[in-house]
């Protein structure tokens, strides 16, 4: 099977998502409060995908086995009620990815194909998530999924004041509507009107 788009991500961009979590967790102290009560317990984040893009012969066999999915990522949680990544268990007898974490959760994040998570990135819609494990760690994880948010225009705004945020936001808001209004129709070519 050919690896899934965005297998890249894996363990070369976990540091720097990571430090992104943390900073939208740190910025609303009911959520620190939360994970907090939670220190030492981890959650495994694992992908499911059943996307699978057709590749080239040779391009096929240059690419390495292994399922095609991004490797697992898990987090600990710290006494500051942040997350600290580390390595996931990877023996020989460790391979059931069924398995949930004895000490904490599992988000299995269902992956859809690159132009299925872009459209529904630009309507605002997360992807299918299930959480399993220990029942008042799933209840933190889906209020943070729920409300959790990363304010962008406000981080822009401490680094270059509130006029360059308000016209990047406005900006970007442009974009997204023109995105948005550009769908091409269904058995028609770009181009050609039908």
């Amino acid at each position: 099977m050919a690896p899934h788009p965005l297998s890249w991500i894996g363990q070369f961009t976990l540091p720097r998502l990571t430090l992104l979590l943390n900073h939208i967790v740190s910025s609303e102290p009911v959520a620190t409060a939360k994970l907090q009560a939670h220190a030492g317990r981890t959650i495994d984040i694992r992908w499911d995908s059943s996307f699978s893009p057709a590749l080239p012969g040779f391009l096929a066999r240059m690419l390495p086995a292994g399922g095609g999915q991004p490797s697992p990522w898990r987090f600990v949680i710290t006494p500051a009620g942040l997350f600290e990544a580390v390595d996931t268990p990877s023996s020989p007898e460790n391979t059931d990815t069924t398995v949930t974490s004895p000490n904490g959760l599992t988000l299995t994040v269902r992956l859809a194909d690159p132009l299925t998570m872009a459209r529904q990135a630009l309507k605002g819609e997360r992807p299918e998530v299930s959480i399993e494990g220990d029942a008042a760690l799933a209840e933190v994880a889906s209020w943070m999924m729920k409300n959790l948010r990363w304010d962008i225009q406000d981080d822009i705004a401490r680094w270059m004041g509130t006029a360059p945020a308000e016209m990047l936001r406005t900006v970007g808001e442009s974009i997204k509507q023109s995105l948005q209004r550009w769908r091409p129709q269904s058995g028609t070519r770009p181009g050609n009107p039908r």
